[in-house]
């Protein structure tokens, strides 16, 4: 296993991974994430909007960590006189990846109820419904019961995610639905329990933010609460090294080889240089991202809350992300977990001042 992470860090993972989290119904997720906070952090709390917060250090500087917990869901919109319950998505869902699949719904009693996404065969699809992609509107949900059965367990507004628990391929390659961004959720939670075994005159603030899969919402709510002096959001990002991936449009991003640092108007410089340096004298291999726009991460957000914060964002390289089956090396989460904590020392004794680009 890879040096930062015991089986008892690995185990929390994968309890979090299994968690039924879409956006508006992180509660489960939640309450795993700060149950491991308050065995090491000074304070842990939640606000109203629902992001939970653990502390450690004191300041100046305040840095804040962002990953958010949600991932993309389902949401039961109508049950019909059959028990077929139809849906929307909670987030961004190719509906071609919906077709067939197990899904696992949150019930009134709080057990999960499952079934399947179905359509019809390929035998009766006619003409141009062959060819045609599949939406969502095309798509139902079957319980396996009569309507009766269905609404005493599930109604309209009932959430649910696609039914895949994690794995690992190998020993550090782990695949599982939500990890996008749960990984960051962890990541940076890790990264505060690695700082408090020594911290050093930063305030450290990680916060698991919610609703990011549909439009940044915690984030905004969470960066206003805690008005950092400076501030790191860490999400996934496209692996390019595998088929189909254009490089001449994204970069050379591959699992296994470190965490990305981005780069681009999203980015405060001073910040990323003390990330670069933060990384050359750790020896910790990087890989780097061009963003030539605000990113469609909590980092967007965080930058433009209140007077401005001095952001990054640093990324896990992610191979089929928005589906079942993403997947990541928990050599690069390793990797971007110590080197938090490098910036987290590096960044001591500073002020928000200093972060003035020029």
């Amino acid at each position: 296993m890879v040096s930062t992470f015991n089986e008892v860090d690995r185990d929390f993972l994968l309890t979090l991974l299994s968690e039924v989290g879409p956006s508006g119904s992180e509660d489960t997720s939640m309450r795993i994430w700060k149950r491991r906070a308050e065995k090491f952090a000074k304070s842990v709390y939640t606000d109203t909007h629902g992001n939970s917060y653990a502390e450690v250090g004191e300041g100046p500087p305040t840095l804040m960590l962002a990953g958010h917990i949600d991932e993309i869901g389902l949401l039961i919109t109508y049950v019909d006189d059959r028990g077929y319950a139809y849906f929307t998505s909670v987030g961004g869902w190719d509906p071609q990846v919906l077709v067939g699949q197990r899904v696992r719904f949150i019930g009134k009693d709080g057990r999960i109820l499952k079934g399947v996404i179905g359509r019809k065969p390929i035998h009766v699809l006619r003409g141009e419904e062959r060819e045609r992609a599949v939406k969502m509107e095309d798509l139902h949900i079957d319980f396996g019961m009569e309507r009766e059965e269905v609404l005493e367990r599930v109604e309209v507004g009932h959430y649910g995610v696609l039914d895949w628990d994690p794995e690992f391929l190998t020993e550090t390659r782990l695949v599982s639905r939500g990890l996008d961004d749960k990984i960051g959720a962890f990541a940076v939670l890790e990264a505060l329990r690695l700082y408090s075994q020594n911290p050093h005159r930063t305030k450290v603030v990680a916060v698991a933010t919610v609703q990011e899969e549909i439009g940044l919402r915690g984030a905004r709510t969470s960066a206003y609460r805690i008005n950092p002096d400076v501030a790191i959001a860490v999400d996934v990002t496209i692996a390019t090294d595998y088929p189909g991936i254009p490089k001449n449009k994204i970069g050379d991003i591959s699992l296994g080889k470190g965490p990305v640092v981005a780069i681009g108007p999203n980015i405060n410089p001073v910040l990323r240089e003390v990330i670069l340096e933060a990384a050359k004298e750790e020896g910790i291999e990087i890989q780097k991202e061009a963003i030539p726009y605000g990113t469609p991460t909590d980092a967007n957000v965080i930058q433009l809350t209140r007077a401005g914060i001095p952001t990054a964002l640093l990324s896990i390289p992610c191979r089929y992300l928005h589906s079942p089956a993403e997947m990541v090396d928990l050599k690069d989460v390793d990797a971007l977990v110590r080197l938090i904590n490098a910036v987290a020392r590096k960044v001591s004794g500073m002020k928000r001042e200093d972060f003035i680009p020029w």
